[in-house]
């Protein structure tokens, strides 16, 4: 009891020490366009507007209207959301490292979510991707809370041999029903987690079809399948009710398609074997794990020999086959859930310019490098047993050397964070310049600079061909242009026109900072003077009319 007391006592402390690190370096602004429609959804939630766009993230939308009715901007609102579901998500790896692992696991796990740059950095964004993050580990837990329950149950049974059916019941049956409650709840869990953010629904499939399978037989598959609906229909009917179904199902074959066909980023849209290889490396290393690259913070090489030493240790702890099989047996949910999203991420996911889309793995990556540290003790202390107290700190001090390095990137990237992004200091810019009458030629901004800079009119393009009539009737005076939506292609069609093509505005970030739209800048194009007229010469005077 004692030491369930303290466990709980640092459980608390490490939430709290990730609740207030995520509220220091909160955010009040609109990053991208995302970022506004949610803005604007917890302003007035209207599904034929896109305020948000589809799939309209109403539990989301609705725990930020929850922070609004105390008193908070929309804005202020999403940032307290978020920054919550990331202090939440650090508290639920470290106890999913220990029903996975056990207690050292856990602590190792719950400091190295609490100093990760990529889950710190993703809970000051005002986008859901935390909150579907913090409600898919938590539904990881109670699944493998319920496992370790059951193989308690059976090991129980397996110790008294000789008692009846009756006799085990008062010991084996409230763990099993426990086991089962947890399951219902992860399922129910999962099911309100798509009203987060629907694109993590691998997780909610995969999970199911492990339970059920578990299970065993048909009635397993409905009555789990039922779980799962009770928690869609929880936001589903709700959503129903206040939208009405045809702007509902318009706007969602709209953006549906759209997602996978035009702008989604997904293996249609995106479809180099490279550039996707590229999104999963640079995502899940660079990213997801604070590892080094060429244009990453000179420290993260000092802190890359760390992680690649735990990275081997977690590799060595499953590394026979038939040990892998065994945890596989062990925490099906778990391993089910991240290859069904992996492959989800890699085909339907923009993973090639938006690491954040590898969130959801993240905290699974952080319980295996702290389940990896911890195997290396007894190991050690098999071999060496004379240096077991030094080898037995080995692990941890390896972690806390680690977490510290993140610590300081995590810092750094936090307060560059609290800058205005490069597409906001533009309709920052747009705002407060002097006021003209030339166009703005976007491909994207045109929202953002409709609602931050209402004195402008943005023209949206889909096309260099679109580009180039756009600034042909801009007249005279030329146009500015968002350079997202200036092509290579476009900018020499523009020169070969004789338009003479400037920078404008620029405030570039890192891109690990903001990864899709870091160096993204304001153009002006405008046309060349004309060549002036020759003179015409001048007719000899009549020498009469002297």
């Amino acid at each position: 009891m004692r030491e369930e007391r303290r466990d709980a006592l640092a459980l608390a402390a490490l939430t709290a020490a990730a609740l207030a690190s995520r509220l220091l370096f909160r955010i009040d602004h609109d990053e991208d366009i995302d970022a506004l429609r949610f803005a604007l959804g917890v302003e007035r939630f209207d599904v034929a507007e896109l305020r948000p766009h589809a799939p309209y993230y109403p539990v989301f939308i609705a725990a930020a209207k929850g922070a609004a009715l105390l008193g908070a901007t929309p804005r202020a609102a999403l940032g307290l959301v978020s920054a919550a579901s990331g202090a939440a998500t650090v508290a639920f790896t470290a106890l999913l490292a220990r029903a996975v692992a056990g207690r050292r696991a856990a602590v190792l796990a719950g400091v190295l979510a609490l100093a990760s740059p990529f889950l710190w950095l993703s809970s000051e964004k005002l986008l859901s991707d935390m909150t579907g993050a913090a409600v898919t580990t938590a539904a990881l837990w109670l699944c493998a809370r319920a496992r370790r329950l059951g193989s308690a149950a059976g090991a129980t049974s397996a110790a008294r041999p000789e008692a009846g059916p009756l006799d085990a019941q008062p010991e084996d049956g409230p763990l099993d029903a426990r086991a089962a409650r947890l399951r219902t709840g992860a399922l129910v869990l999962l099911g309100v987690g798509l009203g987060v953010r629907l694109s993590y629904f691998p997780f909610a499939l995969a999970c199911l079809a492990a339970i059920a399978r578990a299970e065993g037989g048909r009635a397993a598959w409905l009555a789990r399948g039922r779980d799962l609906a009770t928690g869609v229909l929880l936001w589903l009917v709700p959503l129903v009710l206040i939208a009405t179904p045809r702007d509902l199902v318009a706007a969602t074959w709209v953006q549906g398609i759209g997602h996978f066909t035009r702008w989604g980023g997904t293996a249609i849209t995106v479809s180099s074997p490279l550039d996707r290889l590229h999104g999963v490396v640079w995502g899940l290393w660079a990213n997801g794990l604070g590892g080094a690259w060429p244009d990453a913070p000179a420290a993260r090489w000092l802190g890359a020999p760390l992680l690649i030493a735990l990275l081997v240790a977690a590799a060595r702890r499953a590394a026979p086959l038939r040990r892998a099989a065994r945890a596989a047996r062990d925490q099906p949910e778990l391993w089910a859930s991240a290859l069904a999203y992996f492959v989800w991420a890699l085909l339907g996911q923009n993973i090639a310019y938006k690491p954040r889309h590898w969130l959801p793995l993240v905290p699974l990556l952080l319980v295996a490098l702290a389940a990896g540290a911890a195997s290396l003790v007894p190991a050690a202390a098999a071999r060496a047993p004379r240096l077991l107290a030094i080898r037995a700190a080995a692990p941890a001090v390896l972690a806390a050397a680690l977490a510290a390095q993140w610590f300081a990137d995590g810092i750094s990237l936090a307060r560059q964070h609290r800058d205005p992004s490069p597409a906001a200091a533009i309709v920052g810019f747009l705002r407060d310049a002097d006021a003209e009458q030339r166009p703005v030629i976007t491909r994207d901004l045109d929202r953002m600079i409709l609602e931050g800079a209402p004195g402008r009119r943005p023209v949206r393009v889909r096309s260099d061909a679109a580009l180039v009539r756009a600034l042909e009737q801009a007249g005279p005076g030329g146009a500015l242009i968002t350079s997202e939506a200036l092509s290579r292609e476009a900018r020499d069609a523009l020169a070969g026109r004789g338009y003479a093509i400037s920078t404008r505005f620029a405030r570039p970030r890192s891109r690990y900072v903001d990864a899709l739209w870091s160096d993204l800048s304001l153009i002006e194009a405008v046309p060349s003077a004309p060549p002036a007229a020759p003179a015409l010469p001048r007719p000899p005077r009549d020498a009469t009319a002297r």
